[in-house]
């Protein structure tokens, strides 16, 4: 009767694994929708994979949000980003030191 012991267990295993691999995601904080917006524009049209935020600010415009701030690239590039409204595309700008 092993073999039905070790299947048991085994199958245990399988149906509580995903339960306690997600039980983390419930204490990390939801990502904003604009910040995978912007990561995603930033892939596109600017080869660059998002470092980090290293500042924003979000300001109410009526009844919505508009959104600015400064990411880093991993590569090491900067770059100073804006949105006026939830529907439109981010204003991203090269930031350079003489400029910054």
């Amino acid at each position: 009767m092993p073999t039905l012991r070790y299947a048991a267990i085994v199958s245990t295993f399988v149906v509580l694994a995903p339960a306690a691999l997600h039980a983390d995601d419930e204490n990390l904080p939801a990502e904003p929708h604009w910040r995978i917006v912007l990561e995603t524009q930033l892939k596109s049209e600017r080869a660059c994979q998002l470092n980090e935020v290293i500042a924003y600010q979000e300001i109410p415009l009526g009844d919505e949000f508009g959104v600015d701030g400064r990411i880093s690239c991993i590569d090491g590039r900067e770059f100073n980003f804006t949105r006026k409204r939830k529907h439109q595309k981010f204003s991203i700008e090269l930031c350079a030191p003489a400029v910054c």
